[in-house]
């Protein structure tokens, strides 16, 4: 069984100062070493067209209360994320994960949509854990933290960009 989730945030800045912050590895730099409490790193990066591959952490203690008694260390996250050409003010990304040794991954279609002084951030994620009896179950739970990650970038893209330009 699949879970869908859709989910929209607000970065408090016009969408020409978002694709510059994410058109820097400094940027995911900052975002791997602050996205959770655990560091992570950027295994590779391109600027144009963006393609980011990050390698993180999942802390078990973030995990949700259902899944803790069946992980007995930190979850090993990769995750790649790529966004297209700006086209009228509009620009298409997307971010897929999986959690090595772990029957878990999401995929989601990115938007990003320039309005005046401020940009939304658009995501239809789609998860996935293939557990029997189970992963039903999980997968909201899942899809929780995948809201949070996207909550937690938009976050940080607008203090990067508070900082930095």
């Amino acid at each position: 069984m699949t879970t869908h989730i859709e989910s929209s945030t607000t970065v408090n800045h016009p969408l020409d100062k978002v694709l510059s912050a994410l058109s820097s590895k400094e940027y995911w730099e900052y975002e791997a070493q602050n996205l959770s409490e655990v560091p992570g790193e950027v295994n590779s990066f391109s600027a144009d067209p963006i393609e980011v591959v990050l390698f993180e952490v999942l802390p078990t203690d973030a995990l949700p209360e259902a899944v803790r008694s069946m992980v007995s260390q930190n979850l090993k996250l990769k995750r790649t994320v790529s966004f297209g050409a700006e086209q009228d003010g509009v620009v298409n990304g997307e971010m897929q994960a999986e959690v090595k040794g772990a029957p878990v991954k999401f995929g989601a279609e990115l938007t990003l949509t320039g309005e005046g002084d401020s940009t939304t951030l658009s995501a239809e994620a789609d998860i996935d854990v293939t557990i029997p009896m189970v992963g039903p179950v999980i997968e909201p739970k899942v899809a929780d933290a995948v809201r949070d990650i996207i909550n937690n970038e938009n976050t940080l893209i607008d203090t990067w960009i508070k900082e930095n330009l």
